[in-house]
């Protein structure tokens, strides 16, 4: 997709607020935070833009290896980890074969980038209502700013909640380094209406279209789409069936007639009408104090993505060509998801492959995740998005509450919407309610594969066990959460553990 260079400017401004003068010219930080800061349109755009690049945390998207990539891709029957086994990568490898332990570094990374993420957008909520009107800062900017925060901390909250169960819930901001040291976990539902108040908020200031020159931006109709998706998770299907289907029918979003199309590196932001939120990358971007050759004589920071190069079967050199890696192995389809697709559905080219060059004449056998293929000009700075929001997976959601409140053939012909696109023969408007819950969740794993969602759905049906077990694994049920990281747990007494860990 085609990207504006401003956002990706505006995070790494984000991320680099301090100045260049010397420490002693330099208001303390904790200072220049509570005292100086939060005052101007500039100030508090800079603040959320630090919010958005949370997203590209280690613990969260990170390009092509993001610890929730781990936990909610590698961790379900979808892929696994095809690099080598060392030491270096032994916490993907425990993930790998459904070893959760306390001290794994994907399990801890989640849960503190997105605490990092959320402790970025606290003080903007909280200083926003106070902020003097001016002609830049209005009202109307104001809202916005607001209802952005809230989207992105009601997002990280949701992950949060997903993967660990009960969770500090932190909304204002906290001065010092132990201001948190005694916080114990909150219930489930105590963080779940937090969740709904921010999406609740959000839905009523945000604009409904993003222009091109501020894509990655939220709109109302990701917070609404989001919303969706959480009451989903709640098992409150009566409210969660109007917000979907508002979404469905209002939000201008629509299904792009061709599947491969929704993925293309030339389909630009304003043609793709089937994303709703996604992260944001752009190639060929330096990271702001970056260099266009590293220290060792690669190259430097950017906002570029490493999907495609991390994703490819590790010695693929001659497939990603000059300059593209030797990729990562990272993400690897299993041979379970692979025959998982019907006889002709073209989802499966244009989303795995099963083999590869290694020259110009010889191909060896190796599956690999296609549907972020895009190459830079460099290793690791791919011009690709990730899409946490699809509207695909909003008529899928919509299906699975119209089933689950018994409406089942208008369930049917939502889901017969995903299938038509793709040519596949649609589902009789006569299949019964079991049925249709398993062809949903069927058409979710393979239209959604590589996007994050086959470990929530699995959590969400109560099947993640039992599929796991009869795929040959070893799991408890205890493991539908993952345990609270050991160096939390070591640095606040007051965070209890889940069971069995």
């Amino acid at each position: 997709m085609n990207k504006n260079y401003s956002i990706a400017i505006a995070i790494s401004v984000g991320l680099s607020l301090t100045s260049c003068k010397s420490f002693l010219d330099e208001v303390p930080e904790s200072n220049r935070i509570t005292t100086t800061f939060y005052q101007t349109r500039l100030d508090f755009y800079n603040a959320l833009m630090g919010g958005y690049a949370g997203l590209k945390l280690p613990g969260v998207y990170a390009s092509g290896s993001g610890a929730l990539m781990v936990l909610e891709e590698i961790a379900s029957d979808n892929t696994e980890f095809g690099a080598t086994r060392q030491s270096s990568n032994n916490s993907f490898f425990e993930i790998n074969d459904l070893f959760f332990t306390k001290s794994n570094t994907a399990i801890q990374d989640a849960w503190r980038d997105h605490y990092i993420a959320i402790g970025r957008l606290n003080p903007i909520i909280e200083k926003l209502p106070g902020a003097t009107l001016t002609p830049s800062l209005t009202q109307a900017e104001k809202d916005r700013f607001d209802g952005e925060a809230r989207f992105l901390r009601a997002l990280y909250y949701f992950n949060l909640v997903r993967l660990y169960g009960e969770v500090q819930l932190i909304t204002a901001p906290v001065n010092g380094i132990y201001a948190t040291a005694d916080v114990p976990r909150s219930p489930k539902e105590e963080v779940y209406k937090v969740i709904i108040n921010d999406l609740t908020i959000a839905y009523n200031v945000l604009p409904a279209t993003i222009p091109a020159t501020e894509a990655g931006r939220a709109s109302r109709w990701a917070a609404r789409a989001l919303l969706g998706k959480v009451y989903l998770q709640m098992k409150d299907y009566a409210s969660a069936l109007p917000v979907l289907q508002d979404v469905n029918v209002n939000s201008g979003r629509s299904l792009m007639a061709s599947f491969p199309t929704v993925f293309a590196a030339n389909t630009s932001y304003a043609a793709n009408t089937e994303y709703i939120f996604a992260v944001q990358y752009k190639s060929g971007l330096l990271a702001q104090g970056a260099s266009a050759v590293g220290s060792s004589g690669g190259v430097g920071v950017t906002q570029g993505s490493d999907i495609w190069s991390n994703w490819a079967p590790v010695g693929s050199g001659f497939m990603l060509g000059p300059n593209g890696g030797g990729g990562g192995g990272f993400n690897t389809p299993t041979a379970d998801l692979a025959s998982a697709f019907e006889p002709n559905d073209p989802r499966k080219n244009a989303s795995l492959l099963e083999s590869y060059p290694t020259s110009s004449t010889v191909m060896a056998p190796g599956r690999y995740a296609v549907k972020f293929r895009q190459q830079g000009a460099l290793n690791a700075d791919a011009d690709v998005d990730f899409p946490i929001l699809r509207f695909a997976d909003v008529v899928l959601m919509y299906a699975e509450a119209l089933n689950e409140l018994g409406q089942t053939s208008a369930a049917v012909a939502q889901l017969n919407r995903i299938r038509t696109r793709v040519s596949l023969p649609a589902k009789p408007l006569s299949l019964n309610q079991a049925d249709t819950k398993q062809a949903i969740e069927q058409e979710r794993r393979v239209e959604l594969a590589f996007e994050n969602q086959r470990w929530p759905d699995l959590i969400r049906s109560g099947r993640y066990v039992d599929v796991m077990r009869a795929k040959g694994f070893t799991i408890q049920p205890f493991q539908n959460l993952y345990p609270v990281p050991q160096r939390e747990t070591d640095l606040n007494a007051k965070l209890s553990q889940n069971p069995g860990y």
